[in-house]
């Protein structure tokens, strides 16, 4: 028995042990890093090929990121911002209560008034007091909204920390990529070095695929939401377009959630009752359009999961961590089962298994 290599192999994996809990914290800026990296790899490969320094290629990549950025901050958040604080100005500087403000909106006035048209038939009930509770319970979390911003300024703080530095970490990553990929390859035996440099190339290609698909979609869908809702009118078409795109990643739910914020937004906006009934229409046709033209091209039989493992994978992700694990349970999971699935097919190949 080889003492020295029993010993030798003990202390790497203890420092292994070791490093993964010193380092736990920064996972999941790596883990965003390299989702990151992944999506712009192939603009900085193609600058690259047209003779332009890798390192040079990622600056020129972020500055045009940087611009398109800079362009829809200036052009789309003052218009947002004003629209917000003219929405806020009419509820904090009326006279009346902001239970009567709502209620004068024309779509909460006909439920208000269907709720005391049942309660005059069976006064025990009383919908009509418990819907204005509701109303004042609402304004109520809305007026806590700064103490709890206060509160939580260490998260807030962590969360501006994670959108500053996961570029950093990303750029270090695309410009280093090949001297990456050969220090991991260094570590394979020699036995192993072709199935461990086919398994690499398959990683990359199955999971760049995959996120760049997702990320088209969900510009996609947002672009489309945004257009459709300026179409029918519907207030902040912008911002529920860019929201329903996002939550467009969680299959069959997502849609739904989206629809439900624009028709919410035309009820608290005091809009007529058939500019809801527009709102509904147009996101309708954005999905007819999504599904039938935009995901079959942008992401084609990417995704071949079973329609029941993807509602049971969101549910479990709700379950576990909520909206966000919704957001990423599926495409998670899959990018899991894709590359569990090479590696099986390459270790049977190479007979390995």
């Amino acid at each position: 028995m080889n003492w020295t290599k029993i010993v030798f192999i003990v202390i790497i994996l203890a420092m292994v042990v070791l490093g993964v809990i010193f380092y736990r914290p920064v996972f999941s800026y790596l883990i965003a890093s390299l989702v990151f990296a992944y999506i712009l790899d192939p603009l900085v490969t193609s600058l690259e090929y047209r003779r332009v320094p890798r390192w040079l290629s990622v600056l020129m990549v972020y500055a045009v990121i940087a611009g398109v950025l800079a362009l829809f901050t200036t052009r789309m958040v003052p218009m947002l911002i004003n629209q917000g604080n003219t929405l806020l100005a009419l509820l904090r500087y009326s006279d009346k209560p902001v239970s009567e403000q709502v209620l004068a909106l024309p779509f909460v006035r006909s439920v208000f008034e269907f709720l005391q048209n049942i309660d005059k038939q069976v006064p025990s009930l009383g919908f009509s007091a418990k819907f204005v509770h509701l109303i004042e319970t609402g304004n109520q979390l809305l007026g806590e909204l700064p103490k709890l911003l206060v509160d939580n300024y260490q998260t807030i703080l962590s969360t501006i920390s994670f959108v500053v530095t996961v570029p950093v970490f990303s750029f270090f990553i695309l410009k280093d990529k090949q001297a990456l990929r050969k220090g991991m390859l260094s570590l394979v035996p020699n036995r192993f070095f072709e199935l461990a440099v086919i398994l690499q190339d398959k990683i990359d290609e199955t999971v760049g695929r995959f996120l760049r698909a997702m990320l088209l979609e969900v510009i996609a869908v947002s672009i489309m939401t945004s257009v459709a809702l300026t179409i029918a009118g519907v207030p902040y078409a912008v911002l529920i377009g860019i929201t329903a795109g996002v939550a467009n990643i969680i299959p069959y739910i997502g849609p739904w959630m989206g629809a439900a914020l624009a028709v919410l937004t035309v009820l608290i906006t005091g809009k007529p009752l058939s500019m809801m009934i527009y709102a509904a229409l147009a996101m309708y046709l954005v999905q007819v359009l999504d599904n039938n033209f935009v995901y079959p091209v942008v992401v084609g039989k990417t995704i071949r999961m079973h329609p029941l493992i993807v509602l049971v994978t969101v549910l479990a992700g709700g379950w576990f961590g909520g909206i966000i694990w919704m957001l990423f349970s599926v495409p998670l999971v899959y990018i899991v089962y894709s590359l569990v699935r090479e590696l099986y097919i390459n270790l049977k190949q190479f007979r390995l298994i």
